[in-house]
């Protein structure tokens, strides 16, 4: 009896164990099995370490920007569309992290946890962009040999239309790309000082926080004596208030705006607006926007009201906060897979929209109307006629010897031309210069543009 026991209690072990090894393994193919499958050893989707076989990948008007012909993986014919999208098509070395090659290649090989990669015949899975290539074409030339990035979305639906950075590279070249930062999505990846554009920060700190906001004043003297030390503003303006100290772009103004706030409230407003956090686009990761100012002595703490300090933007981040503003206070979380389709043509995925409200209505419609007022007053309607573009620049000083980047931030308030933006020209000189010329082109573009 005794032996029988026993044996029962191995017999029950063994099945244990193999019940469990069974479970780790389904439990690790369901976790790692698409890692596993597109492994660059992977002959069937691989040649040489290079990806040859995947889906077709196309914008939103069904211009194909890179799919497998003849066991090769090919891009557009135009060097022009390549190197506009090559940062959200991708390499295909897999460097350009944020590109659909390396981010979504487990969907556009095609695999899946039960049939594997079932992509053997270079049949995997379609990826339509929200991209126009055609604005992309027209940001790319507006940057030219400068650094920087332009992203445009759609703030009612959420589609990106634009999403360009430079300096950028042929994919298809073969060649290893040469210059620093080639490989980096600056819109998704990048940050820089963000110069005045966090005024819009503070002005929405302050409209949350302040009871007197519409009635508060502060004086200008060419700027400000705070403990003791000094902040200077580029202009003389005397007693000013809020809609005057944005059209002008006040640094007196906003640094005591800030004071009077105290760090936790405009730090409050900071991270509801996406700062001190991770943001996502189609699950990438985007780098964080940062405003930290716990530690810092009044001076510090009055220049960072005005965006320096060690503030820090990430573009798309703005581009949000931009969306936010434009829909009355709800953004729409911006993305650019708008559908991932079978090889015959069932939808595997489709883009849902998300929305995280960043201010009530009025605060929005506040500074809408301040933002419409600056581009009339300072900018240059005429330069985005019948767009009617709400805008902000920003000069952000990046060292004593360095040129300023070039900043423009904001949104069309028209139903025609729903779309948010952020311009930035690294060592550009002032926002009313490089960034804003480039909106208004990129923008004007975007009248072409059919959408749902």
């Amino acid at each position: 009896m005794n032996k029988i026991l026993k044996r029962s209690f191995v017999l029950f072990a063994i099945i244990f164990a193999f019940s469990a090894g069974i479970l780790l393994y389904y439990f690790s193919l369901a976790v790692n099995g698409g890692d596993w499958a597109t492994y660059p050893a992977n002959k069937h989707i691989y040649s040489n370490g290079i990806l040859t076989k995947a889906g077709q990948i196309t914008d939103r008007n069904g211009t194909v920007l890179a799919e497998t012909k003849d066991e090769k993986r090919v891009y557009n014919k135009n060097a022009d569309i390549r190197k506009a999208t090559v940062h959200a098509v991708g390499d295909l070395n897999g460097f350009v992290a944020t590109g659909m090659h390396s981010a979504y290649l487990k969907e556009l090989c095609g695999f899946d946890p039960i049939n594997g990669v079932y992509n053997v015949s270079g049949e995997g899975n379609n990826i339509e962009l929200t991209l126009d290539s055609s604005v992309s074409v027209t940001a790319y030339k507006a940057l030219g040999s400068r650094a920087g990035t332009v992203g445009v979305y759609n703030y009612k639906t959420g589609e990106i239309i634009c999403m360009v950075s430079t300096p950028t590279f042929d994919p298809a070249s073969g060649d290893t790309p040469s210059g620093k930062g080639v490989y980096v999505n600056r819109l998704l990846s990048g940050v820089y000082a963000p110069g005045s554009i966090f005024k819009l920060v503070t002005a929405l700190s302050a409209m949350e926080n302040l009871s007197n906001v519409e009635n508060m004043q502060f004086s200008c003297r060419q700027g400000v004596t705070i403990a003791g030390e000094w902040l200077s503003c580029l202009g003389n303006h005397g007693k000013i208030g809020l809609d005057g100290a944005l059209v002008h772009s006040c640094n007196a103004f906003f640094a005591q705006t800030a004071l009077e706030l105290g760090r936790k409230r405009l730090t409050a407003t900071a991270e509801k607006v996406g700062f001190n956090k991770t943001l996502e686009m189609d699950g990438i990761k985007c780098a964080e926007s940062k405003y930290v100012v716990s530690k810092s002595n009044d001076i510090d703490f009055g220049w960072s009201g005005i965006g320096q300090h060690n503030d820090l933007v990430n573009p798309f981040q703005y581009l949000t906060f931009m969306g936010g503003i434009a829909n009355e206070g709800k953004s729409i979380t911006p993305y650019v897979v708008k559908k991932i389709t079978t090889s015959g043509g069932s939808t595997v995925k489709k883009a849902s929209k998300s929305t995280n409200r960043l201010m009530d209505e009025e605060q929005a419609k506040a500074l809408t109307e301040m933002m419409r007022n600056n581009v009339k007053k300072n900018y240059g309607d005429w330069r985005f006629s019948g767009l009617e573009v709400c805008g902000k620049t920003g000069t952000a000083e990046v060292g004593d010897k360095s040129t300023p980047h070039s900043w423009f931030v904001g949104f069309c308030n028209n139903p025609d031309t729903p779309y948010a933006f952020t311009v930035i020209v690294e060592n550009a000189g002032a926002g009313n210069g490089a960034a804003t010329a480039i909106a208004s082109t990129v923008l004007k573009q975007t009248r072409k543009i059919s959408f749902d």
